[in-house]
């Protein structure tokens, strides 16, 4: 395609015309001796705009007219502080708390599960590296009272007073409220309460967190979607089998840090003055915390000596607990680490999730049996939905029940069977994923079988005559009723872009109405004109004379809807109707006539010669 040159000595007119040398911004202009600051500021405001590589921005502007629309309602009408949910900082920035989101969920998990464990100094590390975590989280919820969302209608809000009113409901607050809470200043306080033999809300604020973890499941979720499909171009028929796989992970390690640190807290609390709960607490603060009698005492009862943990365990406890807290003694003799015990409790996990056995016993009291339970069927129901999950995803990817899986398997199959090279399997592949992405159905069959009433009602809604036909020249004096028959004769079409519509010199037998997207008008000897963008229409000239040209080339710059009426349809509409349709005809030969006598260039921006 050759570079954008504007005929000299004319201004370009062409109706609904792009600007080639126009901003899609609607910034000014960075202008000679622009300050360092200011260029840089205009970058940031250019970051708060619509991207065109957001996977919303495909979703709900599908051409570069609209995204120059909505910079310009935003440059125009907004203050500058107002960020689109579509932009390019909203697409980084979503990549950054995703990984912050996910970071503090699993470490939440770790501290609170191996806390005991763990020296002061490295609990004070991690509750500063989590702290760090819920102030990021922070900003984001900071920053949602500056950025737009999109209603249930599909409108993109941008009214600052509308988004501090939708974000600050009570719903939205509490729900972030609740994940920004900085939960591990608890830590120090929490592990001194287990040493006091006071666990209760040790256990309490660990169950609470791990239904808050299953909670964030849709969170986490819709910011891996936004930064796999926005920035890695993830397909969804990968992501299928991506997210199963990631929320499995994610499942497994929470899990796993429950069932270590669960049966702790659940002896320690059930015990009471029980000899097993301070057999676990003391030898437990004899290895960990025997340094730090200062920050984690026990001072409210006896402890028991470090060189009777052996006969204390083979008098006083019976069967039943003796092989759990044997292997906690066993685990201090060896000095075992805190990841061997990590990962000794996801073995122990996987076992039970895949109902291998019962490896979680600490004794035969009614709260260790329905833990082990609840265990169990949690982990049997999501093993068997990842597992139907990942099924349905293969047989979805070999042999779709669905019309656009199916249809890509033809073309693969087509493809190699034509030995057709990779770059045209890809192009006919994306044909197909833009077509289906706006319309999966041909609503021609419907609007056929349709009554009359039914049919027209449907156009009304459809407002198909209202958006195109009218804006026509041609169509503006034509009644309803002929506007409604004509638009039930438009036949949808989808282009690529790089593609051309119409090329210069050949045969004229309909026109285009240019629903979205992006063309670019070139004359015949290759220069550019203009662009023709959405609602735009061309070429009404092969309606009424038979046998006429192309005077220009139009090409797709992005992907473009165009509905096409040909001459034929026309004049079938036309028939009963041939008195109009001569004065009509007469019009438009007038219009010829006049345009003879002007010069090629002229005639070149008058898009109903095209």
């Amino acid at each position: 395609m050759k570079r954008k040159v504007k005929p000299t000595g004319h201004r370009c007119s062409l109706p609904g015309a792009l600007r080639a040398d126009g901003s899609e911004t609607h910034l000014p202009p960075i202008l000679p001796g622009t300050s360092l600051w200011a260029r840089f500021f205009r970058y940031l405001r250019t970051l708060l705009l619509v991207s065109p590589t957001h996977p919303g921005t495909r979703t709900y502007y599908r051409s570069r007219t609209k995204v120059s629309a909505e910079n310009e309602r935003l440059v125009r009408d907004l203050p500058p502080f107002v960020v689109h949910p579509f932009s390019r900082f909203r697409q980084c920035w979503e990549a950054v708390i995703y990984c912050v989101l996910t970071l503090h969920l699993q470490l939440l998990a770790f501290s609170f599960a191996f806390a005991p464990h763990l020296a002061r100094g490295m609990l004070g590390g991690l509750q500063l590296i989590d702290v760090g975590f819920c102030m990021v989280l922070g900003i984001e919820f900071a920053l949602k009272l500056v950025t737009g969302y999109v209603a249930e209608d599909g409108v993109v809000v941008l009214d600052p007073r509308r988004i501090v009113r939708y974000r600050l409901r009570w719903w939205n607050v509490a729900n972030r409220l609740l994940l920004i809470v900085p939960y591990v200043v608890l830590l120090d306080e929490l592990v001194r309460a287990f040493y006091q033999d006071a666990a209760l809300m040790y256990l309490a604020l660990v169950v609470y967190l791990y239904v808050l973890c299953i909670w964030r499941f849709r969170t986490v979720g819709w910011y891996f979607r936004s930064i796999a499909q926005g920035m890695f171009g993830i397909s969804g028929r990968q992501l299928g089998f991506i997210e199963p796989i990631l929320d499995s992970l994610y499942v497994l390690h929470w899990t796993t840090c429950l069932v270590y640190i669960v049966p702790l807290l659940t002896v320690s609390v059930l015990g009471g003055s029980h000899s097993e709960a301070n057999f676990l607490v003391d030898i437990l603060w004899t290895h960990d915390h025997q340094r730090d009698t200062i920050h984690y005492p026990i001072t409210h009862r006896a402890r028991i000596e470090p060189d009777d943990f052996k006969h204390f365990l083979q008098e006083h406890l019976d069967g039943n607990h003796a092989e759990f807290f044997a292997t906690k003694l066993e685990d201090l003799e060896r000095n075992v680490t805190v990841p061997y015990r990590y990962l000794r409790a996801l073995m122990i996990t996987l076992k039970i999730s895949l109902q291998g056995g019962h490896s979680l016993s600490v004794g035969n009291h009614f709260l260790h049996e329905w833990m082990q339970s609840l265990l169990l069927l949690g982990g049997w129901i999501w093993s068997t939905y990842v597992l139907l999950l990942l099924i349905r995803t293969l047989q979805t990817a070999d042999a779709s029940d669905t019309g656009y899986d199916e249809t890509l398997n033809e073309i693969d199959a087509f493809c190699h069977t034509q030995r057709l090279s990779a770059v045209t399997n890809r192009k006919m592949a994306r044909h197909v994923a833009c077509r289906f992405r706006s319309r999966f159905f041909d609503e021609r069959p419907i609007l056929t079988h349709a009554t009359d009433n039914v049919r027209r009602r449907l156009l009304t809604e459809f407002g198909v005559f209202r958006a195109f036909l009218a804006r026509a020249d041609v169509f503006r004096d034509f009644p309803p009723y002929l506007l409604e028959d004509i638009s039930g004769r438009l036949r949808f079409e989808l282009v690529l872009e790089e593609d051309t519509i119409v090329k210069a010199g050949s045969g004229a037998s309909s026109m285009y109405f240019l629903a979205s997207g992006t063309t670019a008008v070139y004359a015949p000897d290759g220069t550019e004109l203009g662009h023709l963008i959405d609602g735009a229409n061309f070429g009404a000239i092969a309606l009424f004379r038979a046998g006429a040209l192309r005077a220009v080339t139009v090409v797709a710059l992005e992907v473009c809807e165009l509905y096409k009426l040909d001459r034929s349809e026309f004049l079938q509409v036309m028939k009963p109707h041939t008195y109009f349709l001569a004065q009509l005809t007469k019009q438009m030969e007038r219009r010829i006539t006049e345009a003879a006598g002007l010069t090629l260039e002229d005639r070149l921006f008058d898009t109903f010669f095209y």
